[in-house]
């Protein structure tokens, strides 16, 4: 026979004993439903940025941050969740650090959350040279369009690699479609200028040459002038060379239009877009020009 005293104590361990399994019960239970709200809230950002990251970080980047995103998805109308991610290596590689304080860009075009980052827009040059044929700054990312009516668009890209000590860096510049049978981003253009004597790349967004691209480049020889390139796209989407020519333009004339403006009526002329006595192309640079006029077959501004 259990005593009183006994029977009261151990009723109330009992009770205490099942308090506990409540309260452990219910612990767990607010313990899974917050981990399963955090998990349904994970910041979609965060778990974006850190998959290109530890990607990275697995080809060679030291220390990446991520600057600029482009959403892709909606402009080119793409099957998956497409974006352009523009990062960098913080730590200057140990060969150019007179040079640089940061380290090259990586150019990663991420499919949901799965980043390639294998563009390198320059073409492969000698080990010792390397940093210079990487891309460093981001100079230019927009969507254009090669098609009147905003048709057509093209992803284009230009950027620029480490400097030398003249401050000269070589410009590579892209134009990507979307191929839709694949179900990704496909690079139909591509070159590659110095930076010190007024070369450019010019997407055309606007006129007869709409969709082209016309590149300048110095001559190394005298007369020392330009040679003038246009681009056009093919049936096939990818650009292919459809003139090139000497220029008029001639190097440290005192013009003050950037040298694809100065050639521009060459330019439409030999491509049967433009005769002498028709008005003047309005030059597309940063120079106001009210009055333009034509000087030994070229394009100046008064």
């Amino acid at each position: 026979m259990i005593c009183p005293s006994r029977a009261r104590h151990n009723a109330t361990e009992s009770r205490c004993k099942a308090a506990l399994a409540r309260f452990a019960s219910v612990l767990f239970c607010a313990v899974a439903l917050a981990n399963s709200a955090a998990a349904a809230t994970a910041d979609p950002v965060f778990e974006f940025e850190a998959a290109v990251i530890t990607h990275l970080k697995a080809h060679g980047f030291s220390d990446p941050k991520i600057g600029n995103r482009m959403d892709l998805t909606s402009q080119f109308a793409t099957t998956s969740a497409w974006t352009l991610t523009i990062a960098q290596d913080n730590i200057a590689p140990t060969e150019i650090s007179d040079l640089e304080d940061r380290g090259p860009i990586a150019i990663c075009f991420v499919k949901g959350r799965a980043p390639d980052c294998s563009e390198k827009l320059y073409p492969a040059v000698p080990s010792e040279q390397r940093w210079f044929g990487t891309p460093f700054y981001i100079r230019d990312s927009r969507v254009v369009y090669a098609g009147p009516g905003k048709k057509r668009p093209l992803l284009l890209l230009k950027v620029c690699g480490a400097r030398s000590g003249d401050g000269n860096c070589g410009i590579a510049t892209g134009l990507f479609d979307y191929d839709r049978g694949v179900d990704r981003f496909r690079r139909v253009f591509a070159n590659v200028t110095g930076s010190n004597n007024n070369q450019e790349t010019r997407f055309v967004e606007a006129g007869p040459l709409l969709g082209d691209v016309v590149v300048s480049q110095p001559t190394d020889n005298a007369p020392y002038a330009y040679w003038i390139e246009t681009y056009r796209m093919a049936d096939s989407g990818r650009y292919g060379r459809v003139l090139r020519y000497r220029s008029r333009t001639r190097y440290a004339d005192g013009n003050t239009l950037a040298v694809i403006d100065s050639d521009m009526p060459e330019l439409l002329r030999r491509l049967g877009l433009w005769r002498i006595g028709d008005p003047l192309p309005v030059p597309s640079s940063q120079v106001k020009c009210s009055h333009p006029l034509m000087r030994k077959g070229e394009e100046w501004c008064n």
